[in-house]
This record gives C-alpha cells, structure tokens and sequence, in this order.
C-alpha cells in the first residue's frame, strides 16, 4: 500500500541533514546512542541512531531506535520518514505502523488509516488497534464499524473501560447524546469513580440534553475526589455558573484518536513501557496540540528519564488560559530544581501563588519546595496556609499534617510539629512513617521513650526492610540503655541504608558502649566520609579523637552547666 503521511520537501531535507551529521563518526555513532537511549536522551539518541544508519542503511534495528527516538523526542514529520523506511524493510513492526497509522488520521486520511490497520493487525497493542479502527471508521461516517470495533475490548476490564469511555465520545459526536451517557455511566462504575477525562466527557454530554444540575454534581463529585482538587472540573463549574456553553471534548476523527493515543499513553507510563507511552503521548499531541493532559504527560516522562531540560520546553507549550496552566508552572519548578535551580523554582512557585492565592496545590507545591531546599521557617508558614485552605473544604488529609510537622519540627517550633504529628495519626492510625518521625524524635529529646519504641516497633512491623525506620528502633533501644539490642537492630539498619551518615553514627555508639570499640570507630570513620551535617561531622571527629566516654562527660558537663546558668546560679 502506499504511504500515508506525504513527507513534505522541508522534511525530506532536514531527515537527510540530520542523518549525516557527524558521518565521519559512524562507527562510534551506535554505541553513543545506545547510551543516549539507555539514558533517556531521546534527542540525542535519535542523531546518533541517524549517524549510524549512515553506515549501515539497512539495519532494521537501528531504523526502530531512530524512528522510536525522534517521535519520542517530538520530531514527528522525521519519525514519519523514517517510519517509511522501517516498514518497507519490515512490514509488521509495532513502531512503524503505529507512527503511519497517526500521521493518517492526523491527515484526515481514513482509508489509509484504516487499510493499515486491517493488513497488519498484529502490529498493534490490542487496546490501540480497536480504538484507532473505532476512530477512523468514524472518520469515515461508519458509526455502526466504530462501535463493532470497540464491542471487540471486552476483556481484561479495564479494556472494556477505554471501550465505554470512546463509545461516549463516539456517540456524542455522532449526535447521540443520551447513548453517549448511558456508555459514560458504565465506564464510571468500571473506574470505580469518576476521573478528569471521564468527567468532562460526561457532563458535556448531559449539558448538551440541558441536564445542567446533573452536570454540576458530577463535576463537584470529581473535583472533591482529588485531594488538591481538580482544576479542570473547577473550570467546567465556573463555566456554569456563568452560564457558558458547553463544548464536547471531542468532535472529530482526529481528536477521538489524540484521546486514544493519550489513555493508551497512560496506562502504559509505568518504567517498563515509558519510551512507548512516551511515542504514544507524543502522537497524540501531534493530533491535537491542544490536549494539555497529554503535553503535560510528555513533560512528566521526561522528567522521570532526567531530560528536565526538555520537560521545561513542554511546559511552556501550556497556554495560560488553560486549566492545567498551574499544573504545568509546578511541573516547571520540579524541572528547575532538578537541575540545580532551587532559587528559580521557589520563584516561579512564589509567582504562581501570587495569582493563585486559594490554590492548595499551589501553596503545597511552594510549601514542599521551601522543605526540600531547608528553608523551614519559611514552609512552615506555607504550610499553614495550605492547612487553612485543605480545612475549608473539610479535614486535611493526613500526608499535609506529617509535612507540615516536619517543617515546624525542623524549624524549632515543636509544639506545633507535635500538634500536626498527633493529628497526622488520628486521621491514619498507624501510619508508620508518622509513627517513625514522631517516635524517633521523641527518642532524640528523651521524651516518652517506653511510648515511642512501642510506636517505632509498630512502623518497623508495616516497614521492616526501611533503614530509617530500622535505625529508629535501634536509636530508641540505645537510649534506653539496651545495647545490645540496639546492635542488633542498628546493624541490620546499615544493611538496608548503608550510605546513611546517620545510621553509621549511631551503629559506633552502640558499637562503643557494647566495648567493640575498633569497630565504633571504623563506623564513625565510615559516617565522616558520608557527608554528614556540620554538627554531626564535630561530634563524630570529637569521638575520634577522645572516644566516646568523654564525649558524652562532655556533653553532660555542659548541659550541667547551661541548667545552672538558667537558674540564674
């Protein structure tokens, strides 16, 4: 069959620049995009997987690597080109077929779409193969083949979910409203709840029957789901209530087939399909550019491959007239400090809660950045800005309560973390790294300690290969004065967190006070060379040079003497 994507002149010509760039290097350009493709450097893996072919036109292998990486890394027209190529030397491959199948409905070419589709039906996930042949049978006004298409995802169930999710759309912009609605409902009770996409797809089908309330209810029950709320359904209720028209998510061949593409791209994002879901993802934007959920997928990908250079990009694809703007500026601000801008993103943070100020997940996002970068005072009061807003659309949940502990724990103000900690538990009872945070810092300050090692063996039992919560129950024993167990669990807890400064401090005292005092200080030794914090690094060179015993006279003598002081004697 012939091609369906036309290769414009302009692309032809950048594929051949892009290809013999560096030619001269072709026998190293295989192993440098190995690398780049094991790195997640999609750009770069593309150009070198061009660089190699150079030399070795007809290598099947490397055709996929360039044509997967240069979809992957966005350059579509030239992944389409070299889709061409890879499908003539290999007419079934996964990757071809699924880039030429895109690049003709992004055309409006149905029949060549749908011709694909019917010869190499193996070619294709299952899941992907129904839902682009119920969507270029739409595209060919055959409502009736696009719904035998998707009656083809009946099992597993959560096929049978995408299958009822794009039969609603389907029909919807067929003009069927209320059979969209009756799919709609039996993908909800299939996702055990509603979801953003789901949401909005619905409630647009019950707007256009004039079902407003119904509508509202659906989208304030989505957006209530979301523990930091939901800015797409937020929009859809301001939307009604100024009394706005609705728009079907989707009303063409194109836009069924982006929001295929997407759900495909989703399910698939887990470390094992994340160059797949990321082709998936950028597909679909390449057949809607508008679709914010998708770009914002592609960014997040990105991210977990280290290429936040190339996520800053995709952010600020997101238009600020979209929902999802906020979303995207917090997803900016992770790339920021990923790559060594902290001050950058706290600033960019600071700019969205300025014009975000009853943003939960605004105030959070700069709450848990001012934490990361050790500025305690000041996420501490973020913090509580963020409780105040969590508070006034019910209980916060426990997670912002055990952060916001942390942050004033950290910034001297325990009472208040103590408050945050306690009510952390009352929300999630036996939570253990609640239990560990509180009980371990109990043990520190010699409060309560009969209470925490009973809370530290608790969160050790939900967590027992942790090396903090391990270290913990370790510490606690040690306070109390049972060495021995302490030894015990403080050895098992550098196992588990060897590269710990901490746990290596603590596994020499233990080590000392047990008399094997070589091995104490071979670990005190072991925790100076990790890093630890200036107070800790004083204390264990001190060890070093005096010995524990002394230390701990020291250290006594002084606290003696600060007790005296404050008794004005």
């Amino acid at each position: 069959m012939s091609g369906p994507f036309p290769i414009s002149r302009a692309a032809a010509l950048a594929f051949a620049l892009l290809a013999s760039q560096a030619a001269a290097q072709a026998p190293g350009a295989y192993l440098a995009a190995r690398s780049a493709d094991a790195l997640g450097a999609v750009g770069a893996a593309a150009r070198f997987y061009a660089e190699a072919l150079e030399a070795d036109p007809g290598n099947v292998a490397l055709m996929e690597g360039a044509a997967l990486n240069l979809i992957a890394s966005g350059q579509i027209e030239a992944g389409a080109a070299m889709a061409e190529r890879l499908a003539e030397l290999a007419p079934d491959h996964r990757v071809a077929n699924l880039a030429l199948v895109a690049a003709a409905l992004a055309q409006g070419d149905h029949v060549a779409a749908r011709e694909r589709l019917a010869e190499q039906p193996d070619a294709f996930l299952p899941l992907t193969r129904r839902l682009l042949e119920a969507w270029a049978a739409f595209g060919a006004g055959d409502v009736a083949a696009a719904e035998a298409a998707l009656a083809e995802l009946s099992e597993p169930p959560i096929f049978r979910l995408f299958a009822d999710a794009h039969l609603g759309m389907l029909r919807h912009a067929a003009g069927d409203a209320a059979g969209a609605i009756e799919a709609f409902e039996r993908a909800e009770a299939a996702a055990s709840g509603p979801t953003t996409r789901l949401s909005l797809a619905h409630g647009a089908a019950l707007e256009a029957l004039g079902r407003d309330d119904e509508a509202r209810e659906l989208y304030e029950r989505t957006e209530a789901a979301s523990r930091l709320g939901d800015p797409t359904m937020a929009a859809a209720i301001a939307r009604l209530d100024a009394g706005g028209a609705t728009v079907a998510p989707v009303a063409t061949m194109a836009e069924g087939a982006a929001e295929a593409l997407f759900g495909v791209a989703t399910a698939l994002g887990g470390d094992s399909g994340r160059r797949f879901a990321l082709a998936h993802a950028r597909l679909s934007t390449h057949l809607r550019p508008d679709l914010a959920p998708a770009q914002l997928l592609i960014a997040e990908l990105l991210q977990g491959d280290g290429q936040d250079e190339a996520a800053l990009a995709v952010y600020a694809a997101t238009p600020a007239s979209d929902p999802l703007w906020a979303r995207a500026q917090i997803g900016r601000a992770g790339a920021l400090e990923a790559l060594g801008r902290t001050d950058a993103a706290i600033e960019a943070l600071r700019a969205l809660v300025a014009t975000n100020a009853t943003s939960l997940d605004a105030q959070l996002a700069l709450a848990d950045q001012l934490r990361r970068a050790e500025r305690f005072d000041e996420a501490a009061t973020r913090y509580d800005r963020a409780l105040e807003l969590a508070e006034t659309g019910g209980d916060p949940d426990w997670t912002l309560y055990y952060q916001s502990g942390i942050a004033h724990e950290r910034a001297g103000n325990w009472p208040v973390a103590e408050a945050h900690f306690l009510r952390a538990l009352e929300l999630e009872p036996d939570q253990p790294l609640v239990l560990n945070y509180l009980g371990y810092t109990w043990v520190e300050m010699g409060h309560n300690l009969a209470e925490a090692q009973a809370m530290i063996e608790k969160a050790v039992d939900q967590r027992p290969d942790n090396g903090y919560i391990t270290d913990s129950l370790g510490w606690v024993l040690y306070k109390l004065g049972d060495f021995d167990g302490a030894v015990t669990w403080l050895e098992r807890a550098v196992e588990l967190a060897p590269v710990d400064p901490v746990i290596n401090d603590h596994f020499g005292d233990a080590l000392w006070r047990v008399g094997r005092r070589l091995e104490a200080q071979f670990q005190w030794k072991r925790a100076r060379s990790l890093d630890p914090e200036p107070k800790d690094l004083a204390r264990i060179k001190r060890k070093l040079a005096v010995g524990l015993d002394i230390v701990l006279e020291e250290e006594a003598e002084a606290a003696r003497g600060a007790a005296s002081a404050g008794d004005g004697g």
